[in-house]
């Protein structure tokens, strides 16, 4: 089904094309470089004005004839009709007036826009209190000055005097020029807390009466207590009943018979005073005393056969009701969304045998799902306590019937519990005021412990409720498999699908554990994947009540955001962007009609500030298809915008959006490819090519959308190939070779039959991607060149510098170091003339690395500075956590232990950061080495075991092998020689599985030190013989080098030094060619002892001096000084031979 013509992207052909220019950096193409998520708090983008925040349209209650239109407008029509109502009455126009100055002056400041609006809209609902006041007073026959009710002389008097304060304040906001407004600007923070000040003085005023209703009732009881002290000065108006002749019938709460005493300006109802005798029972409830009745006429609370999960909040609630922390009983509201168990819990604390000690015939469960209004809780209470016979209703019951249900409950002390009160609360203002201040009526009586379930996270106003606040959520995992197994019997794989399918949610846990006892797991599980069954159908009536509720019908616009949330399933940002409002003009005011969501439960707020809709409402939202299609389309829209961005040279605000928004924008982008017809769909196509980049950038390596548009018929063989090169891109970064090699072929053939020069150098520079992987790199270096000439061939120089970036990286691993550096700088160059930072950053980081492997720590140094800076600026955690690495290896090699530990806890705070466990394991695994070079091997072998953790939940097994090596090390430093073979054989191993020739070579070399240092030549020197192998499997002269000069320890210490001297030679010249001064270095110095024990002493004295020289130039100090202290020993040789012959 598509969407409505008209609303699909358009291809503007300025940005739709640039991502197939630009390939995915080197750094994307082995796991160790990876970038991994980034997280963040909520952003908006950087373009969003402080302008457009006054252009938000609100809803406001009240107003007729109009849907929506401007705060100030409405509330300037709201003043006048006050004025109207009131123009005797000097409080009221008093106010007013302040009013009506402080919206006019609203319009005319630019200042703090964003931190007024909230003010100004409850300076619109004081407006609109003012008025109804007005009415009220009107309808009570209170118009002239003479006649005003004295209890609200002060409350207006204390309302005009913070109106006073808010206009001053507004005022100082007012700046007439802009230096005015710029010298202001200077004390934000202070004008701000100001501006909070007031706001918090409107919303307590408001607190004080929040409606026309609860002036309505306290004008009323003004009346009738005026009227029992025998004032003229009143209206002859009857208190209860319908009213006099003139005046319109009550339609308000039940009257009282007695009236409530008022003590102004308390915020709240005061506390119900019961007459005298109304504590004893009326002759028609009976003979029998409230303590010998039954458990109301309703079935009473029932023990939960099944109950887990919830035996901490039990013990909790029962510790409250026997044992208050103060000296009042407990008022507990069990708060959370339809189907978590409150009800359950309810029943639970009914029955636990501490309460029915306590309370043995008085605990009171009140059903109220079918009850809407406070006389109807009235009767049930009644019908509960045998006050009535059942069946009464509301019309019926006689007078005082209220008094009579309280004067019962407090005759002897008992619980009463308000089951579903969500269902009675949630009404029309008036009728929710009244069951407020019933409710409160009960909570005030001493003997009564009150409980209510309610659906929501909001407690009735008017009751002290007993903190902290309980709010349940889902079960754990454990106490839903648990449920499982109490109701099914077992809980195999199929059953654990399904718990995570309803994301443990108790109702729905517990109604297919129980269909799971009549069928199997497995069969459910494969109708829940067809069908969504079940759960939805058997919630539904949940659902319709929420939305059937009051406050959803108050704001219509909150059942639409309702289907558009149902398409998100990260939902949206409590304050969305001014961009997004904009996408959806039909929905207001989103942050009002979230709240109204989330009050409903119909929402939930998560732990980052969104607000989301679990699975169980999407697929109910799905199934009555309450999403609009305008909505959907707009939805699309937007996605597709964000999407294109990509994933280089974002802004910050731009880029922490995009990454917050990962799972809005896949959904989206998957339904948009159904959505949209197929001669509109490449812009949607091309935004889904940039969301799979994005994500291979943060470490998000999900192929499900680009697989689906894979499949989508017709696209032309040049979009077919680019999404072929995407998938592929996505599986080689997911060590996914075969499927990304199968992949890169076929995007080949699209794209050599689209005649797509550029695509065809992608796929052949990913292709060398792969054969870099496997070490074969004259493979790779053919793949990358191929690539380089037809970019050349194109003139596409962002394709050469990347091209050149993976030749330098072949020519780097082969040894060549000059042509890896002249790669280096010419990538260097093309990403600068683009300002391509990120690519900028990897062709620094190749040149740092070719300096040190020179030996050039001045330069290395350099080049990965430059490289951390430009990291910082794109935003790449893990790359700059991969310079600080480098830099710290710069440091160590210098001996500068401290700055290097320094740096590499830097470096693993932003792999922590980034949630990057590789990186992390990695870190960890380097700060062992270095641990484990400063003798420190207690805090080496705890790094070890970390990155052991973390490498494990990386899945990584090269990085494990690493950790295990470099324990092995430990132990056989610390003489264990047999735990440190073991932890070698181990790594040895995981290296095998890897294909990792390098990392086996190593670890055979770590085995053949040890067995040299045991004089157990022949093993050492088979060891060192494998290595060696694979160090040249692996193209790793440096690696060749070392065991080269290793067996030549091993003739020398057999005493074949001619032997050792040639091995030392081969040894020099392969660490010559990767022009490795330290490795040369300990040659000369091989050399050097050999021409010692050979008695060439002068020859002996040259090899060390140049090795001498060579540490020198590479910093290694222990090295220098080891081989000054043996240049001392064949001096002192020397001058004995001089002796000698003397």
């Amino acid at each position: 089904m598509y969407l409505t013509p008209g609303t699909e992207p358009q291809d503007t052909g300025t940005t739709s094309r640039s991502w197939r220019d630009k390939l995915i950096p080197s750094g994307f193409r082995g796991r160790r470089d990876r970038a991994a998520s980034v997280t963040s708090t909520p952003s908006q983008t950087a373009s969003v004005s402080d302008t457009d925040l006054t252009r938000e349209v609100r809803e406001m209650p009240g107003v007729k004839g109009e849907a929506t239109i401007s705060v100030f407008e409405t509330t300037i029509a709201v003043l006048k009709e006050a004025a109207e109502i009131a123009q005797n009455i000097p409080y009221i126009k008093a106010v007013s007036g302040v009013i009506l100055h402080i919206v006019k002056i609203k319009s005319e400041v630019d200042m703090y826009r964003d931190v007024w609006e909230e003010t100004m809209y409850n300076v619109h609902k004081l407006a609109v209190l003012l008025r109804d006041f007005g009415k009220s007073c009107e309808r009570h026959g209170l118009l002239k000055d003479d006649m005003f009710p004295q209890p609200f002389i002060q409350y207006f008097k204390d309302l005009k005097t913070e109106f006073d304060k808010l206009f001053e304040v507004l005022s100082q906001c007012r700046g007439k020029t802009r230096f005015e407004q710029f010298k202001k600007g200077l004390s934000r923070v202070d004008m701000t807390k100001d501006i909070r000040r007031c706001d918090g003085q409107m919303q307590w005023m408001l607190k004080r009466f929040d409606s026309a209703v609860l002036f309505d009732i306290r004008i009323s009881q003004y009346i009738a207590e005026q009227r029992m002290n025998g004032s003229s000065t009143v209206p002859s108006i009857t208190v209860n009943g319908d009213g006099g002749r003139d005046q319109p019938p009550y339609t308000g709460p039940p009257r009282l018979e007695m009236p409530i005493p008022v003590h102004f300006p308390e915020p709240q109802l005061d506390t119900l005073s019961l007459p005298k005798g109304m504590h004893t029972r009326s002759k028609s409830a009976g003979s029998n005393p409230i303590s010998t009745s039954p458990i109301g006429t309703n079935s009473g609370p029932t023990k939960p056969q099944v109950f887990f999960g919830r035996d901490e909040q039990l013990e909790a609630i029962v510790q409250k009701i026997v044992s208050p922390e103060e000296d009042r009983p407990a008022r507990i509201a069990i708060l959370g969304s339809g189907g978590v168990g409150k009800t359950a819990l309810a029943h639970a604390v009914l029955t636990h045998e501490q309460i029915k000690k306590r309370f043995p015939r008085t605990r009171y469960l009140i059903p109220c799902e079918s009850l809407k209004s406070r006389d109807a809780l009235v009767v049930a209470l009644a019908n509960t306590l045998a006050l009535l016979q059942p069946g009464t209703t509301s019309d019926d019951y006689p007078a005082a019937l209220d008094h009579r249900v309280l004067s019962a409950l407090s005759s002897e002390e008992c619980i009463v519990c308000l089951d579903d009160f969500e269902a009675t609360w949630d009404q029309e203002t008036p009728t929710r005021l009244a069951v407020e201040h019933f409710l409160r009526s009960i909570t005030e009586l001493p003997s009564v412990i009150v409980i209510i379930t309610m659906r929501g996270d909001e407690r009735p106003q008017g009751t002290r409720w007993t903190q902290p606040k309980l709010s349940l959520g889902n079960f754990s995992r454990e106490a839903a498999k648990s449920t499982w197994e109490a109701l099914a019997g077992s809980c195999d794989q199929w059953a654990e699908h399904l718990i995570d399918a309803v994301e443990c949610l108790p109702l729905a846990v517990t109604l297919l554990g129980s269909l799971a006892e009549v069928s199997t797991s497995e069969m459910l599980w494969e109708r829940w994947q067809s069908e969504k069954f079940g759960v939805v159908e058997s919630l539904e009536r949940s659902f319709v009540l929420s939305l059937d509720s009051s406050r959803m019908t108050d704001d219509p616009s909150s059942r639409r955001l309702l289907g558009l949330l149902s398409l998100l399933p990260d939902g949206i940002t409590a304050l969305p962007s001014p961009e997004f409002r904009r996408a959806f003009p039909d929905i207001p005011n989103i942050p009002r009609s979230l709240d109204t969501l989330l009050k409903c439960s119909l929402a939930v707020r998560t732990s980052d500030r969104r607000v989301q809709v679990n699975s169980l409402v999407q697929h109910y939202c799905e199934k009555y298809e309450l999403s609009d299609p305008k909505d959907a389309a707009a939805l699309r829209n937007y996605y597709v915008a964000l999407a294109s961005h990509g994933y280089d040279n974002l802004s910050d605000d731009l880029f922490k959006h995009m990454t917050m928004e990962i799972n809005n924008m896949e959904s989206v982008l998957q339904k948009a490819l159904t959505w949209t017809p197929p001669e509109r769909i490449t812009p949607v196509i091309e935004a889904i090519i940039a969301y799979t980049q994005f994500c291979s950038y943060i470490g998000n390596f999900s192929d499900r959308v680009i697989t689906l548009a894979t499949k989508v018929q017709g696209l032309s063989n040049e979009t077919l190939g680019d999404c072929l090169t995407s998938l592929g891109s996505v599986c080689l970064s997911d060590d996914r070779v075969e499927d990304a090699k199968k992949h890169f072929e076929k995007a080949l053939g699209h794209h050599a039959g689209a005649k797509d020069v550029i695509g065809q150098a992608n796929d052949y520079c990913h292709l060398g991607d792969i054969f870099y992987r496997d070490d074969k790199m004259e493979e790779a270096q053919e793949q990358y060149r191929l690539a380089y000439n037809l970019n050349l061939n194109s003139q596409s120089t962002y394709g050469q510098a990347n091209a050149l970036t993976h030749l330098g990286d072949t020519y780097r691993k082969l040894g060549d170091l000059s042509e890896a550096h002249q790669c280096y700088a010419q990538s260097l160059k093309f990403h600068e003339d683009h300002s391509d930072q990120l690519g900028q950053a990897n062709s620094l980081k190749g040149l740092g690395h070719v300096a040190l492997r020179m030996d050039d720590m001045k330069k290395a140094r350099g080049h990965f500075e430059r490289a951390l800076r430009l990291h910082q600026i794109v935003n790449d955690l893990v790359g700059q956590a991969n310079d600080i690495s480098s830099l710290a290896e710069i440091h160590q090699r210098l001996d500068n232990f401290g700055d290097a530990e320094g740096a590499y806890e830097d470096a693993l705070k932003l792999h922590e950061k980034a949630k990057d466990d590789l990186g992390r394991g990695n870190t960890l695994s380097h700060l062992g080495d270095l641990y484990r070079k400063r003798n420190k091997l207690a805090e080496a072998e705890n790094c070890y075991n970390k990155a052991i953790a973390a490498h494990r939940k990386a899945l990584d097994k090269l990085g494990q092998a690493n950790d295990l090596k470099g324990l092995g090390g430990i132990y056989h430093r610390q003489g264990d020689t047999q735990k440190a073979k073991a932890k070698y054989e181990d790594a040895l191993v995981l290296y095998e599985d890897s294909q990792n020739s390098l990392g086996k070579a190593n670890c055979q070399r770590f085995l053949g030190r040890m067995f040299y240092t045991e004089r157990n030549l022949d093993k050492a020197e088979q060891m060192f013989q494998d290595a060696y192998e694979n160090y040249r499997k692996a193209n790793e002269s440096v690696g060749q080098g070392n065991t080269l000069g290793d067996r030549g320890d091993v003739e020398r210490r057999r005493g074949n030094l001619l032997r050792a001297q040639e091995l030392y030679k081969e040894a020099l010249e392969a660490h010559g060619r990767a022009a490795d001064k330290v490795g040369q270095g300990n040659d000369y110095k091989g050399l050097g002892v050999v021409y010692e024990k050979l008695g060439k002493l002068k020859e002996a004295k040259q090899m060390v001096e140049k090795a001498k020289e060579l540490h020198g130039q590479s910093g290694t100090v222990k090295s220098e000084r080891q081989d000054q202290e043996l240049l001392q020993k064949i001096a002192q040789k020397m001058e004995r031979a001089k002796s000698r012959r003397k």
